[in-house]
């Protein structure tokens, strides 16, 4: 199996399943309703809704990164979410995240092994490191996800 191909296949197990985790962001997210999506907590200044948007942000800004472009971010960092005024805004802000981890994958298919040490757009880190640094952050911000769900229906 190519590198490139393990790596497309790691982001996309992160999003729909068969990790080592056995955790995964559309399973986590699939019961989530718009009032616990955009519920705040004492644990963290951030709610549901508002990392699934920064983790849809990055997979974005990675994305751009392959495609040869060097988007800026800015200290908002991808939590500018606007607000979801009705169900039907938290189901697309989920489909959207979705979509971007397969794009995402199916980017990274397309990537020759032997480029990966590259750097993604100058002055910036591998190919390779931010491959994986875009999923490890992906892993990190569900693992909140999965507290706040846990906190949120615990009443807590």
């Amino acid at each position: 199996m190519k590198i490139s191909e393990a790596i497309a296949q790691h982001i996309l197990e992160l999003y729909f399943g068969n990790n080592w985790t056995d955790v995964n962001v559309r399973e986590t997210l699939q019961d989530v309703t718009l009032k616990e999506a955009i519920t705040k907590t004492k644990a963290s200044p951030n709610t549901i809704a508002s990392l699934v948007h920064h983790i849809t942000f990055y997979n974005k800004i990675i994305l751009d990164r392959l495609h040869g472009k060097n988007p800026s971010i800015d200290e908002i960092n991808g939590y500018n979410l606007p607000p979801l005024e009705n169900d039907a805004a938290w189901e697309l802000l989920k489909e959207n995240n979705l979509e971007s981890a397969q794009e995402l994958a199916d980017a990274v298919r397309l990537i020759a092994d032997d480029t990966l040490q590259e750097p993604i757009v100058e002055d910036n880190s591998s190919k390779y490191k931010s491959l994986h640094g875009v999923t490890e952050h992906g892993y990190y911000h569900l693992g909140q996800i999965v507290i706040l769900k846990k906190l949120i229906r615990s009443g807590n």
